[in-house]
């Protein structure tokens, strides 16, 4: 039987076909890797303490699952109040005068008579054969809602056990792993491996998270400093959707512009300042506040970013988009420590002192 070994690109295809098809499984597992490494540096800062690990573990998820129910809190019922009352403050915006509620009126009579007789045709066609009655299920939006909440309340579940696991046994799932190895310096390489991966790449998605959440405070303060609708709400939105880069603060500040145009009685720079304003805070973030963390810790080039992002969440959806950074971290993380130079070396912004010596400056620029 042929190895895989040698065709890198079936190897490929196989590799992303198993991450598609596996994608039931393989999420929750990765939601469940990506927040233990988030919170190992808090837990063990409780250990240090003398907070018993088990105990140090819940507090965090506690805390990590009130985070998320009070974003929820804040986000339903500003949006359902904002969803009931939209389409009338979109209707008196367009202020549509009679004659064209007169002639979308002509249209719908018609539209409603062509039916009638098409309905007629069909039953005469129908009466002239005896056909079998076919049930037919229809599933109505409340269903199809309670079913989500159903199938997400689930995963919540798993992923919340399976990290509670992770953070009390993670270590001793690691030891027996070192205890496979028979040479020594494997095992001096997989442990290098999971501390890096607990410090670097747990600090650095804390971190990340830590900035997206002041930045969405900052972003409700101006927001409810301008009297704009349901302001507490972008808390949330904010530190959710900036983990997916560039996209993210694209949806935030479309969704700005449309909440702002809903509110009637406002000239055009009233209708600007709030995604404006966004966007420039946003800017200043970017400019000023990632480039230290990314700077600092990991350099990951912004094209690699991109491409990460439009993977992942082509691949698995929304969740995949907005962990598609969190899992180049530890990508990164992985190849780094373990000496995969040629991924690591694509991946990163700093050249390496191999690039440098290069004969009469052919450095591409």
């Amino acid at each position: 039987m042929p190895s895989l070994s040698g065709h890198p690109f079936i190897l490929l295809v196989v590799l992303v076909a198993t991450l598609y098809l596996a994608r039931g499984f393989l999420l929750p597992v990765t939601v469940s890797v990506l927040l233990a490494l988030t919170l190992s540096p808090p837990v063990s800062r409780l250990m240090k303490l003398g907070v018993p690990k088990v105990l140090s573990s819940l507090v965090m998820l506690i805390l990590s699952c009130s985070l998320l129910l009070g974003a929820i809190w804040l986000m339903l019922p500003a949006i359902g109040g904002w969803l009931t009352t939209a389409p009338q403050k979109i209707e008196s915006l367009m202020h549509l005068d009679q004659d064209v509620v007169s002639t979308l009126q002509q249209v719908k009579d018609s539209v409603e008579k062509t039916s009638e007789k098409v309905s007629e045709a069909v039953e005469e066609v129908i009466d002239t054969k005896e056909q079998s009655p076919v049930m037919v299920e229809q599933r109505t939006w409340p269903d199809t809602l309670l079913t989500t909440i159903q199938e997400g309340a689930g995963s919540t579940l798993l992923v919340l056990v399976l990290t509670l696991f992770l953070l009390t046994n993670g270590g001793d799932l690691v030891l027996n792993m070192v205890k496979l190895c028979k040479e020594r310096q494997q095992r001096r390489s997989i442990i290098r491996l999971f501390s890096r991966l607990r410090t670097e790449t747990g600090y650095y998605l804390g971190a990340v998270m830590l900035i997206n959440l002041t930045l969405g405070i900052i972003t409700s303060v101006l927001l409810w400093l301008i009297d704009f609708p349901m302001p507490w709400i972008w808390i949330a939105l904010v530190a959710i959707l900036r983990l997916i880069p560039y996209v993210g603060m694209s949806i935030v500040s479309v969704l700005l512009l449309m909440i702002s145009v809903t509110q009637a009685d406002q000239q055009l720079w009233q209708i600007l300042i709030a995604p404006a304003g966004f966007l420039v805070l946003s800017t200043v973030f970017g400019f000023i506040v990632d480039p230290v963390v990314h700077g600092i810790r990991l350099q990951i080039n912004p094209i690699v970013v991109f491409v990460a992002v439009i993977f992942w969440g082509w691949l698995w959806g929304p969740i995949g988009a907005i962990l598609g950074v969190p899992l180049l971290t530890v990508i990164y993380v992985v190849a780094d420590t373990l000496g995969w130079h040629q991924i690591s070396q694509i991946m990163t912004t700093r050249v390496s002192a191999t690039t440098t010596q290069t004969d009469n400056g052919d450095t591409p620029s």
